[in-house]
């Protein structure tokens, strides 16, 4: 079954898996623009209904044809629990008084030129190629956190300006999603040591492998920096105080790898890898390993810990380049005066010579 039978499946036979009330809903398929994502959305809106869940059909295509025992009624089945879930109640002034909103506000980061028709309609701030918009935490449910993009009117609405949106989320991010900090190495090495005690792995043989991760870590010095959800992370390396924080940790400049819009690494700028490495890095892990939903950007960044600099890491390249050569041109010593005793100034003779 293709997507747009699968779609036309789901239109014509959701009713058949929903209470009576449902029987006069209203059915529709179109697509949805977020962040970073397209997708067909189908909603059913009963008369007087004002919270309307909008089903994600293109993943959940997705999900199911993956499935080897995947079955049409199955999905149905699924779609009607989520439609009749009751919706935890909220206060609406979250959405409509900004003293109310600014203590759910949070930000998220994605690429511009990627997300330009919704970026067309929404408050945002760039750093270099990305764009940090806003965003008002409505809820928190199994399936992750509902939210609301704070939109162009939603701000007139409120009477404040961008800046204040920007000051009012760096200070609340860290509170609704904390940035998490882990090194790499150290990362994959819990996973590893979780996995071989869930294979029934002696003690002393998960000892030996504590010893060579820990030893092999020593050269590893990425580190990753994401929330603590793991979803759409990749902001937090935008808190405030935290490059400066990395910088401390790293001891010096560092590289800033978007591995997606849930976490980036942080590599430092020790002279290993190049720009150009790292950029053909990521634009192949991009390519090979992140799903197009995720992609942040191919880009790769750098923050000066002496400037307090973010910018492009071609952009620092060209920077430091020019810094070298003002140096290199810089005006001759001039001399002291011990230095003048040694070498007394020549005295000049008025010439004799007379013109004719």
């Amino acid at each position: 079954m293709n997507f747009e039978a699968f779609m036309e499946s789901i239109k014509k036979h959701i009713k058949e898996y929903l209470p009576e009330s449902y029987q006069d809903a209203q059915v529709t398929i179109r697509e949805q623009q977020k962040l970073n994502n397209r997708y067909m959305g189908l909603t059913v809106i009963r008369p007087g209904d004002d919270r309307i869940p909008t089903i994600n059909l293109t993943d959940l295509y997705r999900q199911s044809y993956e499935n080897p025992r995947f079955r049409i009624t199955d999905v149905l089945e699924q779609i009607s629990q989520i439609i009749q879930r009751e919706p935890e109640r909220f206060d609406v002034s979250r959405l409509t008084q900004y003293e109310e909103a600014k203590k759910h506000l949070f930000m998220r980061v994605s690429n511009a030129d990627k997300n330009a028709q919704v970026l067309g309609g929404v408050p945002f701030v760039e750093r270099e190629d990305l764009a940090i918009t806003f965003h008002i935490a409505v809820e928190e449910t199994e399936m992750g956190r509902a939210s609301a993009i704070v939109t162009n009117r939603m701000m007139e609405t409120y009477g404040v300006t961008r800046n204040q949106l920007y000051k009012d989320a760096l200070a609340n991010s860290p509170v609704i999603a904390p940035v998490k900090i882990n090194n790499l190495g150290e990362l994959l090495g819990r996973m590893t040591l979780d996995g071989m005690k869930e294979m029934g792995a002696s003690e002393e043989e998960i000892r030996d492998a504590k010893e060579r991760m820990d030893e092999a870590n020593q050269d590893n010095p990425l580190i990753v920096v994401t929330n603590e959800t793991g979803i759409d992370g990749a902001v937090a390396v935008f808190y405030p105080g935290v490059m400066d924080q990395l910088g401390e940790e790293i001891k010096g400049d560092f590289f800033i790898l978007p591995s997606s819009v849930h976490e980036i690494i942080v590599a430092p700028d020790d002279g290993r890898l190049s720009y150009s490495e790292l950029k053909e890095m990521v634009t192949e892990i991009n390519e090979t390993q992140v799903a197009p939903e995720d992609r942040l950007t191919d880009e790769v960044y750098h923050y000066d810990t002496r400037d307090h600099v973010f910018e492009k890491a071609e952009a620092f390249t060209e920077r430091k380049r020019a810094k070298e050569q003002d140096i290199g041109k810089q005006e001759p010593v001039k001399e002291t005066a011990a230095e003048k005793a040694v070498h007394p100034k020549r005295i000049k003779h008025k010439s004799t010579d007379m013109e004719l």
